[in-house]
């Protein structure tokens, strides 16, 4: 019994085989938190694991009794060896455009990251937020593109100083939502960090301006024709649906987004993590002047209305509310249904609500109804004949 315990106490294949499954638990962990090991932590694992699992096999090889075991043992360990050996060979062939280079630890926009050089026919450096000497971001949020070649940026050779081509912002899901082009003259809108538009044209007023970027904030490259509703409020300032994309049960996710110079430069306005609303399709929008607006949801297709609602902005569209519609007692029906978005009217917020009963002709009833709070509640105000 004691002889069997001495065995488990040192035996280095199985504490390697411990520490592998330790690893690779942590790793998920740290993972579903939005973080990821450095890539000294995998280094030493890699050099862990493979010294481990070829010092446990030797020493299962003297401890075997058999001499048929012994060479059992030592055939089996020079077959994984071969086979690392050749898997190594092959990634390092056959995969250089994902193969890293080198990592370095650096300040980008005045921020502690980490970058990983990927080179072979096209360099580029991509940039995740730094932690500590663990653990850094599990998100890329910049990638600098260098063109072609094989090269480390990071290395000045007879004081040449490789030059950045192209810089993309990504959030977190991996989508780009700011391209910078360094060959490209006009100008280029970005934010600095007290929120003041700058335009830059070089690559030195980049690096020296953009701070503290916020994804919310970055310049939005909607094209034309997904633009669903457009408010100017002034020759300057317009507000702005932008459409974004289809998603399941017929609905879409928009944006609201506002302009300051002429529609040079639109920002979203959200002040949400997630930057977009998510509405069904066929929703209506309206913006009364600068800070109140609406969207009328008219709800999911062939369900007599569900999930439908009028929603209010008083922000600006930073967010968006339900608003109170009041039901009087003179109106049978219990299902009020808006028609079209609210309008204003000598000062006054109005809009039009229907209600429908099948043994009626017409089905259909009218009602105005007004609104003395910026559109958050909704009172009756009569009927309207022959709409």
């Amino acid at each position: 019994m004691n002889k069997n315990k001495e065995k488990i106490k040192f035996n280095i294949l199985l504490f390697t085989i411990i520490y592998t499954t330790i690893f690779i638990i942590t790793k998920l962990i740290i993972n579903a938190y939005g973080m990821e090991f450095m890539r000294c932590v995998y280094n030493f694992t890699i050099c862990f694991v493979i010294l481990g699992f070829i010092a446990g096999m030797v020493q299962a090889i003297i401890r075997a009794n058999e001499k048929s075991t012994k060479i059992c043992i030592a055939i089996c360990l020079a077959c994984i060896t071969f086979f690392l050996a050749i898997f190594g060979a092959f990634y390092i062939a056959f995969l250089p455009s994902e193969h890293i280079v080198a990592e370095h630890l650096l300040k980008k926009d005045k921020k502690q990251m980490v970058g990983y050089v990927r080179a072979f026919l096209r360099t580029e450096v991509d940039y995740y937020e730094y932690y500590n000497v663990f653990f850094r971001s599990k998100y890329k949020s910049i990638v600098d593109d260098y063109g072609k070649g094989g090269f480390n940026p990071f290395e000045e050779k007879l004081g040449y100083k490789h030059e950045v081509l192209e810089t993309r912002l990504y959030d977190k899901e991996g989508k780009v939502i700011y391209t910078h082009n360094y060959n490209m003259k006009p100008n280029v809108t970005v934010i600095d960090s007290n929120n003041n538009i700058i335009n830059i044209n070089d690559k030195t007023n980049y690096e020296s301006d953009i701070t503290n970027y916020d994804y919310n904030k970055m310049p939005s490259n909607i094209s034309e024709e997904n633009i669903l509703y457009q408010k100017d409020i002034n020759e300057n300032k317009k507000i702005r649906v932008a459409y974004l994309e289809s998603i399941l049960a017929q609905r879409s996710t928009i944006r609201i987004e506002k302009t300051e110079d002429g529609g040079k430069t639109w920002l979203s306005v959200h002040e949400t993590s997630d930057n977009y609303i998510t509405i069904h399709n066929g929703a209506e929008f309206v913006f009364i002047d600068e800070n109140i607006g609406f969207i009328n949801d008219h709800g999911l297709a062939g369900t007599d209305g569900e999930n439908r609602g009028l929603m209010v902005t008083n922000n600006g569209g930073k967010t968006f509310e339900d608003v109170n519609i009041i039901h009087p007692d003179n109106i049978e029906e219990r299902n009020l249904f808006v028609k079209g978005v609210p309008y204003e009217e000598n000062g006054i917020l109005k809009v039009q609500i229907y209600t429908i009963n099948h043994n009626k002709d017409p089905e259909k009833t009218y009602y105005e109804f007004v609104s003395k709070d910026k559109g958050k509640n909704w009172k009756y105000s009569k009927m309207i004949k022959n709409n």
